[in-house]
């Protein structure tokens, strides 16, 4: 315990988080040293050489709509079609230091990691992003750490929003960090009738 007390004090009197510090909790996690107290994201895949020719062929076809753009660049970041790719994506909730950690593997290699700080100013709240030329929008609901750093809690693909398995889903993800992490929803979703029964169906 005295090792994370350690950490947390380094961490909090760093404005920009050290890469020595974000390695150190990566390798406490690695070890079952320390345990994240949520789950935001889980991904641990490996995506074969078939798969990803199939999904370059679903990025052609959709390409013209925007979403197939998406697709090939996430084949880009992939690498290789002829080889296969093992991901690992991870964003969690750490109570020792009141942080998100984000981070992400590829084939074993570290790609990108993030420490957002959370504070007293901190919350939870919905947005609806728009996408494509049609005027289409999809529910999402976002944790507003310290300064400007937003990270993503949960959302709902556009063609799933209107229908209540899928939001609840998605809001109980909401309802369970809150509680866990402390910070206040503020969401203005209850004022909405149909997400407000779909809520108090929840309770």
């Amino acid at each position: 315990m005295d090792e994370f007390a350690e950490l947390e004090a380094e961490l909090t009197q760093e404005q920009n988080v050290p890469t020595s510090s974000l390695q150190h909790i990566l390798k406490l996690l690695d070890s079952g040293e320390l345990e994240v107290d949520y789950t935001i994201k889980s991904v641990d895949e490996v995506v074969t050489s078939g798969q990803k020719w199939a999904y370059l062929a679903i990025g052609i076809i959709l390409a013209p709509i925007g979403i197939g753009l998406l697709i090939i660049w996430g084949l880009i970041k992939d690498g290789s079609l002829n080889s296969s790719t093992h991901n690992m994506i991870g964003k969690y909730y750490l109570g020792f230091c009141h942080s998100i950690l984000e981070y992400e593997y590829k084939n074993e290699q570290l790609i990108e990691a993030k420490l957002t700080n959370l504070d007293g100013n901190s919350y939870v709240s919905h947005e609806w992003i728009s996408f494509g030329d049609n005027g289409g929008q999809y529910l999402a609901f976002y944790i507003h750490g310290s300064g400007n750093n937003n990270v993503k809690l949960g959302d709902i693909p556009e063609t799933l929003t209107g229908r209540k398995e899928n939001f609840q889903k998605v809001y109980r993800k909401v309802k369970d960090f809150c509680e866990i992490s402390g910070l206040k929803n503020v969401s203005s979703l209850k004022e909405e009738k149909k997400y407000a029964q779909w809520i108090t169906e929840m309770s």
